[in-house]
């Protein structure tokens, strides 16, 4: 059953549900979008570019859920270029915000930074084509290991590279926060792969879980949607929150 048929065959209350989270993804994203822009003045000037970025990403992906909840409340369909168009933009975002709050020197981010963007676009670059391959093909499979390649560099560098060695530099509660973004960015970048395999019907992930073609279109719209919403304002909020307490600690004090 290919994802048109699967589409079609979604029951009023798994219709329901997927409408539901994009709508809520939505407001979300929207209101994220504006309190990150109003505390930009909370944190002192050298971190502002980190709450900027998290106020860019949740404008980008409120931008793009409207295109999808509004496709789908209208015909019922959904358009998967609408996330990775998103995804494009915001992901790199995701890691440029968490270099400025690291606490990785100058010299050192001017470095690092170009290459985990480089890498955060190349991720989502190879994963589309595989997305939208026909399940059970090759094509996909190549695609979906490529992109994989990708997101363990960018994992490495956050967790083993100069970034995860910044990190685990810092203590109280500026280390405490920044060990809890890292472990959020794991736990919602693993939602991606598994909603990727299960995208293929003939998979072995799909096959275990004896999930039906609109199960499991389901568990993938709805999964992806949450983990957007906390990789993105739930993210941003925790990026807020060190890049206050690092403004405090240096004196900075909010007019």
């Amino acid at each position: 059953m290919d994802k048109v048929d699967w589409i079609a065959a979604l029951s009023d209350s798994q219709h329901e549900l997927i409408y539901n989270a994009f709508s809520f993804a939505v407001a979300a994203m929207g209101i994220g979008f504006v309190y990150f822009l109003v505390s930009r003045n909370r944190v002192a000037p050298q971190y502002r570019s980190a709450v900027t970025m998290s106020a860019m990403i949740c404008g980008i992906a409120a931008y793009h859920y409207w295109r999808i909840f509004g496709q789908f409340a209208d015909g019922g369909t959904w358009n998967e270029g609408y996330r990775y168009a998103d995804w494009l933009l915001t992901v790199p975002l995701l890691v440029a915000e968490l270099v400025v709050v690291s606490g990785l020197s100058k010299e050192a981010a001017k470095k690092t930074t170009p290459r985990l963007v480089v890498a955060a676009l190349l991720m989502i670059a190879t994963g589309y084509p595989g997305e939208t391959a026909a399940g059970g093909s090759s094509t996909r499979t190549v695609w979906g290991i490529i992109s994989s390649i990708f997101m363990l560099y960018v994992l490495y560098e956050l967790f083993a590279g100069e970034v995860g060695k910044a990190l685990k530099s810092q203590s109280g509660e500026v280390g405490s926060k920044l060990n809890n973004v890292r472990y959020l960015l794991l736990l919602t970048w693993g939602v991606y792969p598994i909603a990727y395999i299960l995208g293929d019907s003939s998979s072995w992930l799909s096959e275990t879980l004896g999930l039906s073609g609109s199960e499991a279109s389901t568990a993938i719209q709805f999964g992806y949607t949450i983990a957007d919403v906390l990789a993105k304002p739930g993210y941003g909020l925790i990026i807020l929150g060190i890049a206050i307490a690092r403004s405090n600690a240096e004196g900075y004090r909010a007019a």
